[in-house]
């Protein structure tokens, strides 16, 4: 019963959400059902990340112990700003000043130093993808320089066919490209809801 019944709960939300569309006909109560099996859903990842702040809590406490770490100091760091965070939003409001200023001030100047500092991981990435080392390598080498001075004020003074290139790679071969990405991502979502649907992957069950 352990397995039975959960994957029957998955078999059954999952079959009721996907063909809620072409059950309307038959079924005018269907896209009920769907809502408020979706709306479940909603208040179980509620509870999961309830879950998953107890755990941050207690790995960071755990790791607060000067002894085993020397860098005590940042599970700390972490769990004052979680506390101090969550907590004026819980008992004050999301616009009360102390909220406020903890997100304008702490929060969003951390978050635009995280997305500043990706610039140097892409410029390493990038570094080690345009070795030209095979045919692929150069013609994204040259593509990427292409749409790179095309898209630079540098690149009308060089030639106004430069970004004409530089808009006919971004938005043929690059957008044909993307667009294949993202087929082949949803035909893998896809497979892997049937297989979870079917009860072939049991992985939500505990790594069965």
């Amino acid at each position: 019963m352990r397995r039975e019944v959960p994957l029957a709960i998955v078999f059954v939300t999952g079959a009721m959400i996907l063909f809620e569309y072409f059950l309307q006909p038959l079924w005018k109560d269907s896209k009920i059902w769907a809502q408020m099996l979706q709306n479940w859903g909603t208040v179980v990842s509620g509870f999961a990340m309830g879950l998953a702040a107890m755990n941050l809590i207690t790995v960071n406490l755990r790791r607060m112990d000067p002894k085993r770490n020397a860098e005590w100091y940042n599970p700390l760091l972490l769990l004052l700003g979680m506390v101090a965070m969550a907590g004026s939003g819980l008992f004050l409001g999301t616009r009360s000043a102390p909220w406020q200023f903890l997100f304008k001030n702490i929060f969003q100047p951390l978050g635009s130093a995280m997305f500043a500092l990706m610039i140097f991981f892409i410029a390493s990435a990038a570094q080690r993808a345009f070795r030209a080392r095979n045919l692929e390598a150069i013609v994204l080498l040259v593509s990427g320089i292409i749409v790179m001075l095309g898209r630079a004020p540098i690149g009308e003074l060089i030639g106004m066919w430069l970004p004409a290139w530089a808009d006919w790679l971004v938005k043929v071969p690059s957008l044909a490209g993307n667009r294949a990405v993202m087929m082949g991502a949803a035909l893998g979502m896809v497979a892997t809801a049937f297989r979870a649907l079917v009860g072939i992957d049991r992985a939500y069950l505990g790594g069965e």
